[in-house]
């Protein structure tokens, strides 16, 4: 009795040794499983709160109204804005912001994480903080009126701060306001933000940009097409914000700042429409014949000769680089003339009156 059960419990112990290394094992690959995991959600938060891989200069990214996620994903990835697109998508997902997602077009800053992307596009500031969009185009009334609506702060405040000798002396502005220096693009404001506040971030990231065209073009070129056509920096910025209130398309940027060159080197009155509804009182006004023909307006390129006393608008990079590198294309040189074709999003470009007038009908 002893023997044999003496070598049952030796059977026994035999059989659980086994049992106790598999379970070693499976504990093993539990916590290289869990080690594992770890690494990559590090990575994966380092990834998520860094500047974005390859991501040199501003870029430009445009969601489409109506766009679901995965197209939006598309658009993200084809500007080179998401390079860990599991890393993001994981995020989307623990936001629940894959229908929160905005239309419209985002500026993303040199600089900027994943995770501020997202908070770009989908609006949702750190913080508390209120999101501003300001579209290419705008007016200072125009800001002004949305400054307010978003309950940041009083119109007139915003407008006060906008026409501030001594703030404008203090950012080195030498105008009557900041028009043309407020540059369109998505913020977050803290609760609690001035005017003036405002102001100074916008007019910032306007020469933000500016030094980045100045640099990608080449500071000898921008000099010496200022001298060529003898037009100061300031002058080059009214003429950008001509171009970005009359053009749609950004392909046509390049070409109708060499139309208002041209016109320019010829003595020609540019007649830009939008220049007759510039200011306080008329800025969401459409152009007519009787606000282009007023002979007391200081803005209509109808009436004056020559660039107006200011912008007439806020105008975006496409604008902006539009003028420090008009178009040099043969066939695109010599145009004086452009309509809006049928649609009103792009134009017939000719070099002749005639030929304009034959495009007036059509």
């Amino acid at each position: 009795m002893s023997r044999s059960g003496g070598r049952e419990a030796g059977s026994a112990g035999r059989a659980r040794r086994p049992r106790w290394g598999a379970l070693w094992v499976a504990l093993l690959l539990v916590v290289l499983v869990l080690l594992g995991a770890s690494a990559i959600l590090g990575h994966a938060q380092r990834v998520l709160k860094s500047p974005i891989e390859g991501l040199e200069e501003d870029a430009l990214v445009v969601i489409a109204e109506g766009s679901d996620f995965s197209a939006t994903m598309r658009s993200l990835e084809g500007a080179g804005l998401v390079t860990h697109p599991l890393y993001f998508r994981a995020m989307v997902w623990r936001r629940g912001a894959d229908t929160k997602v905005r239309a419209g077009r985002y500026e993303i800053p040199v600089g900027s994480s994943p995770s501020e992307l997202l908070d770009r596009i989908t609006g949702s500031g750190p913080g508390g903080a209120v999101r501003l969009t300001v579209p290419e185009g705008w007016t200072m009334y125009h800001i002004a009126d949305r400054v307010e609506a978003s309950g940041i702060v009083d119109r007139g405040a915003f407008l006060a701060a906008a026409t501030d000798p001594a703030l404008l002396k203090a950012l080195g502005v030498r105008a009557d306001s900041f028009e043309g220096y407020l540059y369109p693009d998505t913020y977050f404001f803290s609760p609690g933000v001035t005017a003036e506040g405002i102001i100074r971030r916008m007019v910032g990231r306007h020469r933000e940009v500016w030094a980045q065209l100045v640099k990608k073009i080449g500071p000898e070129v921008v000099e010496a097409r200022g001298r060529e056509h003898r037009l100061t920096a300031r002058a080059l910025l009214i003429l950008a914000s001509l171009v970005e209130r009359e053009a749609v398309v950004d392909e046509e940027r390049p070409i109708i700042a060499r139309v208002f060159l041209n016109r320019l080197e010829r003595k020609m009155k540019l007649q830009c429409d939008p220049t007759c509804i510039y200011g306080p009182d008329i800025y969401k006004e459409k152009p007519s014949p009787a606000l282009c023909r007023d002979k007391a307006s200081r803005y209509s390129t109808y009436v004056i000769k020559g660039l107006p006393p200011g912008p007439v608008a806020n105008p975006g990079r496409t604008s902006l680089q539009a003028v420090l590198a008009p178009t040099e294309a043969a066939g695109e040189r010599d145009f004086l003339y452009f309509v809006a074709k049928p649609g009103g999003r792009r134009h017939t470009f000719s070099k002749t009156y005639e030929a304009h007038q034959e495009a007036i009908p059509r």
